[in-house]
């Protein structure tokens, strides 16, 4: 299988944005979901229109990673979903001025696995990772062992 597009989502605090860019630092392409989604024409003040993102992945062939907490609802051929503590992600969405009841609604979401039953809904479990990014370097290692089993270029 030629893998084309890594996905690495998670709900908001998880650390997607600093992966991605430690990953383009080590010089493993990785792109925002919402500079894509601006790029293609497919958001809408802060609404991602996913079918428009997919078709222009899709048409482009497009080839690397994308970090947003959509994202594994894309055309992923592998999916890694970053998780983290509950009190650690409280702090981080309260220090970004999210009202409590949307931090609880994003909690209940790795609570309750929402992310890998969606993932699971369009590529096998064999391509389903999940990462606790409670350390960045381990969270690299473990992503780079994901991209090595699964090459971005073949």
């Amino acid at each position: 299988m030629e893998t084309k597009i890594i996905c690495i989502s998670g709900i908001p605090g998880t650390g997607k944005t600093t992966v991605c860019r430690k990953m383009n630092d080590l010089g493993h392409p990785c792109v925002e979901g919402n500079e894509l989604a601006t790029r293609y024409g497919c958001i809408s003040g802060d609404q991602v229109d996913i079918d428009c993102l997919s078709d222009h992945l899709l048409m482009d062939r497009f080839h690397g990673i994308i970090a947003a907490h959509y994202a594994h609802l894309l055309p992923c051929d592998v999916v890694i979903i970053l998780e983290a503590d509950e009190s650690k992600l409280r702090e981080r969405m309260k220090a970004r001025g999210y009202p409590d009841e949307k931090i609880e609604e994003n909690l209940d979401a790795q609570r309750s696995d929402v992310i890998y039953s969606e993932s699971l809904d369009l590529i096998p479990s064999t391509r389903i990772f999940r990462i606790n990014n409670e350390d960045l370097d381990a969270t690299i290692l473990n992503i780079e062992k994901i991209i090595d089993q699964h090459p971005l270029y073949s």
